[in-house]
């Protein structure tokens, strides 16, 4: 399906808008602080840069010709050292290193922005100035001594703050383009194909939309394909074992017809073995339709069940089973809910399954221990035997369709106890979980089962 694009832009020109929104804001506040520059020159806010040097030539003949210093007629950005007839210091306002470098002035050893007036009375008055702009108010000139670098520090404060305004905002636009991408692949992780596409405003991720609806059209027609081949499987396994199972009813009909006559016991022994292998044969085709219907939702038919009931008849079960080989079972309750609801038959089955592998795998005199614990949300089963565990290949495929441990399969053990096990948690809305002993000495499965909740 083809993504419409209206009006959609690329992220390079999305980037200039924003570069350029940067670009324009710090122009106009760089006019802003000029034309507040020029506006406070203008109305005396800020004295010129030439002002202490033109204030000292209007006050200068003031400052030779009278009787005693006024330290009021010193200009406001000045600052000076009078020097007695002596040379002594007599009074100043200047800071040490000034008043060395006034005396060095003096004796002509030193230039700099300083000015020489000889005083009626025979003092000498140096005068230090700069060339710079300042505050005609004395409180503004003592706090800001220099407007033009308040005016850099201002410039960059502003830089700093669009800097990040722009950053945040471009970074809120990406994310608000990139929400359509981040929710697809949610929706994919989450196995939900069913989704629409949202395109967005900008062209190369409408790309990438693009890439996921055929990366979901794609998926979706393979997991229907797969569906449906398994489906087909599942459906004609069943048939045939259905369709075997009726010569397969007659053979054993009449072969058990046969024993009962009068035959030589030669006959009979052949007999016998048709009869065994019928027998066999008949649990292979319960495997089959058991394989083909156990992940079939339809099958799970779930109903509130009374859980003291339901573990004692598993607790019989599995003492049978551990008698065969003279195990020893150990059974560990806690305090469990009165009833639950899910499939009775199918969660028995696969707790039986996961014991009867246990069995399998524990040698004769040893012990099983098996623990179920719950509450009114979930049942948990563990079942630890005393067998050699899981190797790696038995962790990584234990619960796959006909997989054992075994080199050669024997009796009932075709690799389909804990995948059957497996298909019965996930339908309940649980997990089966493997592991070995924290001893060594065996395998420790979980089955956990969530309560449906039945209406």
């Amino acid at each position: 399906m083809e993504i419409k694009q209206p009006k959609a832009t690329s992220l390079y020109a999305l980037f200039l808008r924003h570069l350029a929104a940067f670009c324009a804001i710090m122009v106009l506040i760089v006019i802003v602080l000029i034309s507040s520059f020029y506006y406070a020159l203008a109305k005396g806010i800020i004295l010129p840069a030439n002002y202490a040097e033109q204030a000292l030539q209007k006050v200068e003949n003031q400052l030779i010709e009278s009787e005693s210093f006024d330290q009021s007629l010193i200009p406001l950005s000045c600052t000076y050292v009078l020097f007695g007839r002596s040379g002594d210091v007599q009074s100043s306002n200047m800071s040490e290193n000034e008043i060395s470098r006034a005396k060095e002035y003096l004796s002509g050893n030193s230039n700099g922005q300083f000015r020489l007036i000889q005083r009626s009375d025979g003092s000498s008055l140096v005068v230090k100035y700069d060339i710079l702009a300042h505050f005609a108010s004395p409180v503004l000139h003592k706090l800001f001594p220099e407007p033009e670098i308040m005016a850099i520090i201002i410039s960059f404060a502003c830089f700093i703050f669009i800097a990040v305004i722009i950053a945040f905002r471009f970074s809120k636009k990406l994310k608000t383009e990139l929400a359509p991408i981040i929710k697809a692949t949610d929706s994919i992780k989450q196995k939900d194909l069913y989704f629409n596409i949202v395109p967005t405003q900008i062209r190369e991720l409408n790309t990438v939309l693009q890439s996921i609806d055929e990366l979901k059209t794609a998926l979706s027609d393979s997991l229907n394909q797969q569906w449906d081949i398994e489906q087909s499987k599942k459906t004609q396994i069943s048939a045939i074992a259905h369709d075997i199972k009726t010569p397969l009813t007659i053979i054993k009909g009449n072969t058990e017809l046969l024993l009962e006559s009068e035959l030589p016991q030669t006959d009979k022994d052949l007999l016998q073995y048709i009869q065994i292998s019928s027998g066999r044969i008949e649990n292979y085709i319960q495997l089959l339709m058991d394989t083909a219907t156990v992940t079939d939702s339809a099958v799970f038919l779930k109903h509130p069940f009374p859980v003291q009931g339901f573990l004692l008849e598993i607790e019989e079960q599995a003492k049978a089973l551990c008698n065969v080989k003279n195990i020893a079972l150990c059974i560990e309750k806690s305090i469990l809910p009165e009833t639950f609801c899910g499939d009775e038959s199918f969660i028995s089955r696969a707790v039986l399954n996961i014991l009867d592998n246990a069995v399998e795998y524990s040698s004769n005199g040893s012990a099983i221990k098996f623990k179920i614990t719950g509450n009114k949300e979930t049942l948990s089963f563990i079942v630890a035997d005393s067998g050699k565990g899981f190797s790696a290949a038995g962790f990584k495929n234990a619960t796959m369709e006909f997989f054992t441990e075994r080199a050669e399969r024997s009796g009932k053990h075709y690799g389909l106890g804990l995948y059957i096990a497996k298909s019965v948690a996930e339908s309940h809305g649980g997990q089966l979980e493997i592991a070995n002993r924290q001893d060594g000495h065996g395998a420790v499965v979980t089955l956990t089962i969530k309560n449906s909740y039945c209406d």
